[in-house]
Order: structure tokens, then sequence, then C-alpha cells
């Protein structure tokens, strides 16, 4: 897992998401990457919207594409531009919580360590779906490229969609950070509930000792908790935005997918390799909800175990602290981030998507009784 952070934090580095590289297992940033990702930041926002502009174009005149749907294109890029430049320019933000992240992580290791813990497999498992679903989003955007844009042997139509993808994958890489920061303080929250629970159940330890594992609980619990509420609250509006962006990237790619989906004219390795994208965008966006669910659960997991002796006393003050504590992980203070949300926003997505539709079925109707 740490071998595939530091792959991907290279990435990053590379798109100028961020000026920080790990560099001997910690996040270092130089002048070198400052420069390099301000450069890289003004390239992109300079000369992105030209590369959109041309792809909509490109799009719009599309055989399969019906007249009356030439501006689903711009309204797309459009979206997809204004929140690339909010992801660039809030950059510091997001630095900054890289490094107070980096501390509450090694302090979990370093407990996990020693208590001999292991990272919970459900966990795991999201953390691998997720890495599975960032790369082939990232590498499909990147491979379209040469296999679409090489027909057209036009060095110009080449770099517009060199540059157009690769920022493309900058929404990607922001909800993968946001995953990871999310993820390290589950783990934390996992290994505070398996560990009291050792220490409650446990005979053979004694009083004192147990007094201060609570107490080194209680602390780090605390840590996990303010964490959180961090992260939040940096990564909240770019959350938002990023959830707008999906909305009408669903939107309008559901409703234009099904009519290129129905054109005999395009090959069925194009349809299948668009629908295929789709659908892995969406499972790694759901997962940015799932791991939110995730952390409200572990932090307020009920403690159904039983306490005996003096020990109770001790247990009662943290049982206390831990039931008033609730972490409400709210989107700039609008609506919580849980499965929930998600189904909403699914349901919200279908019904665009079939209006959008129902205008097609209509217009194309009106265009053939002319």
């Amino acid at each position: 897992m740490r071998r595939i952070g530091e792959a991907y934090n290279v990435y990053a580095v590379c798109i100028g998401m961020t000026s920080y590289k790990v560099t001997g297992g910690k996040l270092k940033q130089s002048r070198i990457t400052q420069i390099y990702c301000f450069i890289i930041n003004a390239i992109c926002l300079t000369l992105l919207p030209q590369a959109f502009c041309e792809s909509a174009k490109m799009l719009g005149a599309a055989n399969w594409m019906p007249s009356y749907m030439t501006f689903t294109p711009y309204i797309l890029y459009s979206t997809n531009y204004v929140t690339i430049a909010y992801i660039l320019i809030t950059r510091w933000y997001r630095d900054a919580m890289l490094l107070d992240l980096q501390r509450i992580a090694l302090e979990v290791n370093r407990e996990m360590l020693r208590t001999g813990k292991k990272m919970n497999s459900l966990i795991r498992r999201m953390f691998l779906i997720k890495t599975f679903t960032l790369t082939y989003s990232c590498f499909s955007y990147i491979v379209s490229v040469f296999i679409y844009q090489w027909r057209a042997q036009n060095w110009s139509y080449l770099f517009n969609g060199l540059l157009m993808n690769f920022s493309l994958t900058i929404l990607i890489v922001t909800t993968f950070f946001y995953f990871v920061s999310l993820m390290h303080v589950a783990r934390g929250f996992d290994f505070v509930n398996q560990q009291l629970e050792e220490i409650v159940c446990s005979q053979s330890m004694g009083l004192k000792k147990k007094e201060d594992e609570l107490r080194s609980l209680w602390a780090l619990h605390i840590k996990l908790n303010n964490t959180a509420r961090r992260i939040n609250k940096h990564y909240g509006p770019q959350m938002l935005a990023l959830r707008f962006d999906y909305f009408i990237f669903s939107v309008l790619n559901v409703c234009m997918g099904t009519i290129y989906s129905t054109s005999d004219e395009e090959r069925t390795f194009d349809k299948f390799f668009g629908s295929l994208l789709y659908w892995t965008r969406s499972v790694d966006f759901f997962l940015n909800d799932y791991i939110c669910n995730l952390v409200t659960e572990y932090q307020s997991q009920p403690k159904l175990f039983p306490t005996e002796g003096s020990m109770s006393n001790e247990l009662s003050s943290y049982l206390i602290y831990e039931s008033s504590t609730r972490l409400d992980l709210l989107v700039c203070g609008l609506y919580p981030v849980n499965k929930a949300t998600w189904m909403q926003m699914v349901g919200s997505i279908i019904v665009h998507s079939i209006m959008l539709f129902q205008f097609h079925l209509v217009m194309r109707g009106g265009h053939k009784s002319h």
C-alpha cells in the first residue's frame, strides 16, 4: 500500500496536483517542485479552455451527434474546466492538509505495529478497488488520446488531446487523495475499537497498564476526530465541486452514450470502451461516499463488552466522552456524505438523464416530420 501511495504521489506531482513529494517515507517540498507545479498549473489554466473548445467542436461535428444537441459538449467541458481550475487554485489548502494527515497516519502505523494489529480487511479491499478504478480511469484517458487523436495526424490535435485528458485525470486523483485521507482516519478508529475491547476484556493486563493504554487511546481518538473535521473542512468545497461535475458528467454521458450506442456507424469496441470508463468512474466516486460512511460508523461503533471492577469507572469517562462526540461529515454544511446520499444522487441522475433523452426523442420526431 505504501508503494502504491508513493507511485500516485509522483503522478500527482507530475500533473501539478501537489508540490509535496514523498522522500524517505515523508512528504517534503522543494523550491524546484513548487516552481514546477506553478508552471504546470499556469499552462493548464491558460491553454485548457482552447483544448476543451476544440474537443467540443469535434464532438459536436460527429456523425452520431444530433444537430440540436451540439451544446452538450460545451456544458460538459465548461463544468470540467471550472472544477479543475478550482482544484488547482486551492492546491495550497490541500497541501497543508497533507502534512497533518502524515502525522496521524504515522501515529496510527506506530500504534498498530506496537500492538500487533492489522488493517481491517474491508478497508484493505476498498483501497485495492479504489486503486484499480483510479488506475484504469487514468490509463483510459491517456491511452484514448493515442487511439483517437492519432487518427487526425495533426500535432495540434494530439497536444490538445494530451493536455485535456491529463487534466481530466486531476478530477480522479483529487478524489483518491480524499479517499486515502479518510481511509487513514477510518483505520485509526477501527484500531481504537479493537484495542479498547482487548484492554477491557484482558485478564492478564494490570490495572495501571490498562489505564495508561486507555488514556493513549483517548488521545488518539481526539486526534482522529480533529483530523477528520479538518479533512472535511479543507476538502469539502472541492468535493462539492467534484460532485456537481460528476452529476453533469453522468447526466450528459448517459444520454449521449445512449444515442452513441444506437449508431450503426461506430465500432463496438468504442462503445464498450466508453461504457466501461463511465461505470469505472461511477464506482470510483461511490467509494468516496462509502469511506465517509465507514468513518462515521467506526467512530460511533457501539461498545458491547462487559466491564468489571474499578476499571469500569475509568472506562465510563471515556465512554461518556465517545457517546457525546458525534462526527457529522457535512459537505460545506449542506448534506451528509454516506451511502444514502449516493443513492439519492443516482436517482437524480436517472431522472435528469431520462428528461434529456425525452428532449432528444421529441426533437428527433420533429426533425423527421420535416
